[in-house]
């Protein structure tokens, strides 16, 4: 027979990981949707310190991740299930109804927060490309220009300037 007091306390326990991971979701969905902003904008100081509030929430995500597990896992051995305990959905159906009904909400929240983040992800992938293609067309332009039109000294003369002194090199 199962240890009944033992498994609910880590049940609950899993319970409030779960919940702080839900919450660090929303976190990094926040701090994802200011770095797709900053780079619409093009405010690259903002755009460094929404990475690097995303690098802090991705670790904190990785202490999280661990502590999940090791629940699931006592958890397994608190409802003394020989088979591990490795997702929400297998600890649902394990559970009672009280406790199935809140992981249920959770593993709900917790698709629709990745998927969303997923999403916010791809759409920045995209910017990014996009920016850099614009940037690397434009450069290539600027050189095209530079090739077809004189150059112009300091006192107003036609000059000749050689290929080093160019003022942008074609690669990016």
């Amino acid at each position: 027979m199962s240890n009944r007091p033992a498994a609910d306390r880590l049940i609950t326990k899993l319970i409030t990981v779960l919940s702080e991971e839900m919450q660090m979701y929303n976190e990094l969905l926040l701090v994802l949707r200011k770095k797709q902003s900053s780079i619409i904008e093009g405010k690259i100081e903002e755009l460094n310190q929404a990475i690097q509030k995303e690098q802090a929430i991705l670790r904190r995500s990785e202490t999280l991740a661990k502590t999940r597990e090791a629940s699931f896992m006592q958890v397994g051995e608190a409802l003394e299930q020989e088979e591990e305990i490795r997702t929400i959905g297998q600890l649902i159906e394990l559970v009672e109804s009280t406790y199935a009904e809140r992981l249920s909400d959770i593993h709900g929240s917790l698709q629709r927060i990745l998927q969303e983040v997923t999403l916010v992800n791809e759409e920045n992938r995209y910017l990014l490309n996009f920016s850099i293609k614009f940037v690397r067309e434009a450069a290539r332009e600027l050189v095209k220009s530079s090739e077809l039109f004189p150059v112009y000294s300091a006192t107003g003369r036609e000059q000749e300037i050689p290929i080093p002194n160019r003022l942008i090199e074609g690669k990016i």
